[in-house]
């Protein structure tokens, strides 16, 4: 099967920085027939910085663009009463697959994660439900052998983890994985990966799925241009959540405002790749 290309949505505001669900939708709609699907309310649509009603709310446009089948609910959160209870929402809204992240800000070993995923894991019955692995934002890491023994049916990895996703594709090769390694469409689909969660094509899907195309038919030549567009993307935008809002923005889609602090984007860079 082609490695799919699951966009990771950023989380749009209006002015006063209230959840804008007109733009959001925009968004989801535009996106919709460019990307094989879409992963909301995860990093790169800040999380930490949603509260319950609004990850309800953002779901639910997700749902109701892209349907159950081809939307992935984050309901990750720093307690385990909390995932639960959003897990709960997500099941309401109509989803069916689900990620979680870890447990992040306090420490936590291998046991204390198993004992958060298995919460969340009874709280979505017969729902898909996979984990997240980010160790740079989480401060928690897992080696393939600890993922496995969590009975997740799978997982987005992220960072440190996407670094090892053969190494994790080898220990549950019956399970499906995702990097959040944008550009790495190519080596993930090489070693039986599921696809990627990709901010960047949020902004700029073609390069990504395109990717997923050329590398699906073995034309090689296609694939090189492909890669090529691709980097040139994660370059231009850094690869970051500023930085995909930016873009997201002069592509037509709400004001780049995020909640959460971070550096000012690269406007110029960005413009500078959309015009080329």
């Amino acid at each position: 099967m082609r490695a799919e290309v699951l966009s990771a949505t950023p989380t749009l505001f209006r002015d006063d920085l209230a959840l804008d669900e007109s733009a959001n939708t925009e968004l989801l709609t535009w996106l919709h027939g460019r990307v094989d699907g879409v992963f909301v309310a995860g990093t790169t649509g800040e999380f930490p910085a949603l509260d319950r009603a609004e990850r309800r709310t953002i779901a639910g446009l997700a749902l109701d663009v892209f349907g159950a089948e081809h939307t992935i609910v984050h309901v990750g959160a720093a307690s385990t009463r909390e995932a639960v209870s959003l897990t709960r929402d997500a099941l309401a809204a109509g989803a069916t697959r689900l990620a979680v992240i870890t447990p992040y800000y306090l420490p936590a070993d291998a046991d204390t994660v198993r004992r958060h995923f298995a919460a969340v894991r009874d709280a979505a019955g017969d729902a898909e439900l996979y984990g997240y692995l980010f160790p740079e934002r989480t401060g928690v890491t897992l080696t393939p052998a600890e993922f496995a023994a969590t009975g997740l049916r799978g997982g987005k990895l992220s960072g440190a983890a996407a670094a090892r996703f053969a190494d994790f594709r080898a220990a549950l090769p019956a399970a499906r994985f995702w990097s959040g390694a944008d550009t790495d469409v190519a080596a993930v689909a090489r070693v039986g990966g599921a696809g990627v969660v990709s901010g960047l094509s949020s902004a700029f899907p073609e390069p990504f799925t395109d990717l997923a195309v050329a590398v699906e038919a073995g034309d090689t030549e296609a694939e090189r241009a492909a890669q090529a567009r691709a980097d040139a993307v994660r370059a231009a935008l850094g690869g970051t959540v500023e930085g995909i809002k930016e873009a997201v923005r002069q592509r037509g889609f709400g004001n780049g405002l995020l909640r959460m602090p971070a550096p000012a984007p690269p406007v110029e860079r960005i413009a500078a790749y959309a015009r080329s």
